[in-house]
């Protein structure tokens, strides 16, 4: 009983803000596994193509830690897609078979989701910088010991305003039917 209200309290507090959840309904609301099967109504409905966070107790999932890691995770993603003016952050599109250079617009910082085990993730919006294209990319970084971030994976989610894929109830990546 305990360990549920730790969670239910940790997936509350760590609810995404009401305008942020309405400007991009497709993210993931962080909320414990167990909390969404007790309350299948409290599920994160609005983004269920993107994987679902793991509820934090304790000092891990205090506000001071959430407004910690959303700054550091925010200064990696921009640093990560930082470059020279006019060269772009690059990014090799599979489906189209094409390089996108692109230019960070921002990071969705109150829509970063502790996936458990330091690793997070955050979707950001870029715009090209050869075209009036608008891009969302899903970036997967870990937090080492050291207090470093690693970047894991990024990928393109929507050109466009058009998604690419979703995820599944085992939070496994599905293209978009």
């Amino acid at each position: 009983m305990e360990k549920l209200i730790i969670s239910v309290v940790a997936g509350l507090l760590l609810a995404a803000a009401p305008a942020a959840a309405q400007e991009h309904p497709e993210h993931p609301k962080e909320q414990a596994k167990e909390q969404a099967k007790e309350h299948p109504k409290a599920r994160g409905k609005e983004h269920p193509e993107h994987p679902k966070a793991k509820a934090m107790a304790g000092e891990v999932g205090s506000e001071k830690w959430k407004k910690q890691i959303r700054r550091e995770f925010d200064g990696f993603v921009c640093d990560h897609t930082k470059k020279p003016e006019g060269e772009g952050f690059m990014i090799h599109d599979d489906k189209l078979n094409k390089d996108w250079k692109l230019k960070m617009v921002r990071v969705h910082k109150k829509k970063i989701v502790h996936l458990g085990d330091n690793r997070f993730f955050a979707c950001a919006d870029l715009k090209s910088l050869d075209s009036k294209d608008k891009l969302d990319l899903d970036f997967y970084a870990k937090k080492l010991p050291d207090g470093s971030w690693q970047m894991e994976k990024v990928v393109i989610h929507k050109v466009n305003g058009e998604p690419r894929y979703t995820y599944n109830e085992k939070n496994e990546m599905v293209p978009v039917k």
